[in-house]
């Protein structure tokens, strides 16, 4: 990862890389270890939304290779790798020798409902808790980044818990842990896959 990174900028000095990516939560450890400068934002959202949402997104990718697509058995393996996931950064904030938990302002942490209400508020927080400057110039070009590209844009991805074939009470039980410490509100956005 650090070498692909290190070849893409090698002909840039000064960059920041900006990733975005739910494969790093497997691996938050190793990745505060090998970029020990690496700031993490942490977006918490209701598991079983995410879920949902993951499982129509993979299962979409896999159908444009194949007419097999297991839609139920990919919800149960990411519920499992979530659930464990999910726990872990649990224990990572919480234990005394927890990376997350000592990170020195290396991580910030927020909710996906604040996002959506106040998108520019919530950006400018994670600006202050990195004590990055957010003048009114970086302020206008979030909005406009924000403005210019509205949810649903490009079609309304649809996606329903329901059709994970997994028990719902089941699995709000299994994160609930997650849920509870760190404040994430039950969203449950369902609606028919199309």
């Amino acid at each position: 990862h650090r070498l692909v990174l290190q070849i893409l900028q090698r002909r840039f000095s000064g960059v920041h890389w900006v990733l975005k990516s739910p494969v790093h939560l497997h691996s938050l450890p190793v990745l505060l270890k090998v970029y020990p400068d690496a700031r993490i934002a942490v977006t918490h959202r209701d598991p079983l939304t995410v879920l949902a949402s993951v499982t129509s997104l993979i299962a979409n990718l896999r159908w444009a290779h194949s007419d097999d697509v297991d839609f139920a058995g990919i919800g149960c393996y990411h519920a499992r790798r979530y659930r464990a996931d999910l726990d872990h950064l649990v224990d990572l904030s919480t234990s005394v020798s927890g990376n997350l938990s000592h990170a020195g302002g290396r991580v910030h942490h927020s909710r996906y409902h604040e996002f959506m209400s106040d998108p520019v508020g919530t950006v400018a927080s994670l600006y202050a808790y990195f004590d990055r400057p957010f003048s009114g110039d970086v302020r206008q070009s979030v909005a406009d980044a924000i403005r210019s590209r509205p949810q649903d844009q490009h079609g309304t991805h649809f996606y329903s818990f329901a059709d994970l074939g997994l028990d719902s009470a089941s699995e709000s039980a299994n994160f609930a842990n997650y849920s509870d410490h760190f404040g994430v509100p039950i969203e449950h956005r369902v609606g028919p896959r199309r």
